[in-house]
């Protein structure tokens, strides 16, 4: 795809809550049903959903670990390396062991990177 494209695809891309009440006629409305639907996005591979819809599973204490790991993948499918690390450090610092891999890995193949 050339960039006219792309600048055409997002500017045409509706968002998640649009997408949402399209087809099946309504949005979540606790940080539990917000955690499912990225849950449904990242199987379907649509990272940039997953980011858009994730924030309100954040801040919530019962779904904010799964949604910091959830992110952080998202974040590093969609080339935001920068914003993979912080998440990463995040979800880690939240208890998730696994996340340490690929947060070193993502340090190793970028030693520029600058954790803040």
């Amino acid at each position: 795809m050339d960039d006219n494209n792309d600048d055409d695809f997002n500017s045409q891309r509706k968002s998640v809550r649009e997408r949402l009440q399209e087809k099946i006629g309504f949005c979540p409305k606790d940080a539990i049903g917000w955690l499912y639907a990225a849950r449904g996005f990242y199987k379907l591979e649509d990272y940039h959903s997953v980011i858009e819809c994730i924030t309100p599973a954040l801040r919530n204490e019962r779904t904010k670990r799964e949604s910091q790991h959830l992110l952080a993948f998202s974040f590093l499918h969609t080339g935001q390396v920068e914003a993979a690390a912080g998440a990463f450090f995040k979800s880690i610092n939240l208890g998730n062991d696994t996340d340490w891999q690929p947060f070193v890995e993502l340090l190793i193949e970028n030693p520029n990177l600058k954790l803040n």
